[in-house]
C-alpha cells in the first residue's frame, strides 16, 4: 500500500470513529424543559394578551385592563 492510501484510510477511520461517538452522545441526552418555557401564569377565559413590554426587571404582559408583571429567571 501506498502513503496516500494508508492517509486516506486513517483519515475515514477516524472521521467514523467520531461520528459513532457523537451519535452515541446524542442518543442517551434527554431534553428536559428549561426556565423559560414553563408556563407561569395562565390566561382566564375570555382574557386576551394585547400587548407585551420588555423591561430591565422582565416581561410585562397587558391583558384587557390589567398588567401581569413577569420576572426573568436564570439569567
Amino acid at each position: 500500500m501506498t502513503l496516500g492510501v494508508l492517509l486516506i484510510t486513517y483519515v475515514a477511520a477516524l472521521y467514523l470513529l467520531g461520528m459513532w461517538c457523537l451519535w452515541r452522545s446524542l442518543q442517551g441526552q434527554k431534553t428536559a424543559a428549561t426556565a423559560g418555557t414553563e408556563v407561569r401564569f395562565a390566561l382566564k377565559e375570555g382574557q386576551t394578551i394585547v400587548g407585551v413590554g420588555d423591561t430591565t426587571e422582565g416581561m410585562d404582559f397587558y391583558m384587557d385592563d390589567s398588567v401581569v408583571d413577569e420576572n426573568y429567571y436564570d439569567l
